[in-house]
């Protein structure tokens, strides 16, 4: 039989820094539009918009894979940390029985 080891404190960390990360690309945005006005010339603030343009587009894919990943990492602690705890429990009902004390 193998074993199977889960650092659940790394999958936690995880999902953590990709709910923060998941927050900046919802929010930058906001900061392209305060960009707005600092750009002076047409040409430079024509090319902007269209980096803006091109980099909202690809924003909102990475956006929903940053969920996505988050998501299953979050389920993924979940899952194991329940797993963790019914190994646990099921191990417990073992020993008793092996002991004969019943508690």
């Amino acid at each position: 039989m193998s074993d199977l080891t889960v650092d659940g404190d790394l999958l936690k960390k995880s999902a953590k820094a990709l709910k923060k990360i998941q927050y900046e690309f919802e929010h930058t945005e906001k900061h392209q539009k305060d960009l707005r006005g600092i750009w002076g010339s047409g040409q430079i603030t024509s090319a902007m918009d269209g980096f803006a343009d091109n980099w909202d587009y690809h924003r909102k894919q990475l956006l929903e894979a940053v969920k996505s990943v988050g998501e299953l990492t979050d389920e993924c602690h979940k899952a194991f940390k329940d797993l963790d705890r019914e190994l646990e429990k099921a191990t417990k009902g073992k020993n008793k029985a092996r002991t004969g004390t019943g508690e």
